[in-house]
């Protein structure tokens, strides 16, 4: 697998043990019995029909089949139309190099109602377009599960290529796990004027999202998260989870200036990244070329690297090339906004066209200002090679935030290490 050779060689012997573990844990793709459905989109539409009927069941798809869809099975005026039947049962689809591909018009290709749980397995879905959220798949409060699958080439105002979750904000509803899957080059339109990240790839609102030895590539969004956004859009209130074990999420662009941001992931929950990979990555004018964090986040055995926050068409700068850590809480209300701890990780080689190269680290007031940020803590960590206006490696709004360095290396950054200039324990410029 592309992920677990790429990772383990950057990251070493350490990394090595953790994925070793954690592919252990992952599912393979396996052959079920079932029913068997030729190669015509009506047939699936009826098998799915049945299945739904009958309380579930495990559908076979033809091999290198693609099933095109031409035109909406279901309409929704809340959440838009689809091109096969709403998942309300446990069902699986099993496909060998197979395709469900939309029209890209007017509708995605699935959508999970709360009673459903949907597995993919050896599936491509391709082809969906919608004004609502999904343009691949909507998971709405159910459970949705991805074997050795991929979602490409979708479109929607929210979650280009999957959204998964509650459309309250209490959280967390609804589950999506991704084992060895990809989701990339997908679109979502969303809003510049918005903070809620429009989420190129994958928006989990107010639910959990598990990425297990997968890919979240070359997305866009038009607002933030060009890979992922992960939150209730309501600055931190509500619980989200994300979690990422061997992953990537390198790439992406987020295209929301700076009432948006993170180019790869942005997170308004909580979220845990394990031996993984936040690389090239981009989020002109806005805070987080790579990672927004403004709930909790801990990054482990990982890479932030050779992300940019360059200054967009309007000349709007960017903020922390690599991470933007900010507290929202002032404004929004939100316990443990913008904590962040870094553990055996490298932020190297990023670059923002504004402050901190590396990380950004800030609370954000109502008025408009900024504070000395939440926690952020870095140990056995390496800040290298990162490049800003001031604060090339760490930028700490105010002298005093609580920024902390244990056992970290902090060099090579262009045209200072740390700013302000001793506000920050154990950096040295």
């Amino acid at each position: 697998m592309k992920t677990l050779s790429i990772v383990k060689a950057a990251l070493g012997a350490g990394a090595g043990l953790l994925l070793t573990g954690l592919l252990a844990a992952a599912p393979a793709a396996q052959a079920s019995t079932g029913v068997s459905v030729r190669c015509d989109s009506q047939a699936l539409i009826d098998a799915i029909t049945a299945a739904n009927k009958s309380g579930g069941a495990a559908i076979n798809l033809t091999p290198g089949c693609t099933y095109r869809l031409t035109t909406a099975n279901n309409s929704s005026t809340m959440l838009g139309d689809n091109g096969l039947p709403v998942i309300t049962s446990r069902i699986t689809l099993n496909g060998f190099h197979t395709t469900i591909a939309g029209n890209s018009t007017s509708f995605r290709i699935l959508q999970v109602a709360s009673t459903g749980n949907l597995t993919l397995q050896g599936l491509t879905i391709t082809g969906g377009n919608t004004p609502s959220a999904g343009g691949g798949i909507f998971n709405f409060e159910g459970t949705l599960t991805l074997n050795h699958s991929q979602v490409t080439g979708n479109t929607a105002a929210e979650g280009g290529g999957i959204a998964s979750g509650s459309m309250g904000g209490a959280g967390p509803l609804g589950t999506t796990t991704l084992n060895f899957s990809q989701v990339d080059g997908n679109t979502s339109i969303g809003s510049p004027s918005t903070m809620n990240g429009s989420a190129g790839g994958i928006l989990n609102h107010g639910g959990t999202l598990i990425l297990n030895f997968s890919q979240v590539d070359g997305n866009t969004a038009g607002s933030g998260g060009g890979g992922i956004a992960s939150g209730t859009g309501m600055g931190g209130i509500g619980a989200s989870v994300l979690v990422l074990n061997a992953s990537q999420v390198n790439g992406n662009t987020s295209n929301g200036g700076p009432m948006a941001g993170a180019g790869g992931i942005a997170n308004g929950g909580t979220a845990t990244l394990n031996a993984s990979q936040v690389n090239g990555n981009t989020a002109p004018g806005a805070a987080g070329g790579g990672i927004l964090n403004h709930g909790t986040m801990t990054i482990t055995l990982s890479q932030v690297n050779g992300n940019t926050a360059p200054t967009d068409s309007l000349k709007d700068q960017g903020l922390g090339g690599g991470i933007a850590n900010l507290n929202f809480g002032p404004f929004t209300g939100a316990a443990n906004s913008g904590v962040l701890t870094i553990t055996l990780s490298q932020v190297r080689n990023n670059t923002a066209s504004g402050l901190g190269g590396g990380i950004f680290e800030a609370t954000a007031n109502a008025d408009g200002t900024f504070g000395p940020g939440a926690p952020l803590t870095l140990k056995l960590s390496q800040v290298t090679g990162n490049t800003a206006t001031e604060g090339g490696g760490i930028y700490a709004a105010v002298s005093g935030s609580p920024v902390s360095l244990k056992l970290t290396l902090v060099a090579r950054n262009i045209p200072d290490n740390c700013f302000p200039m001793g506000g920050i324990a154990g950096c040295k410029n």
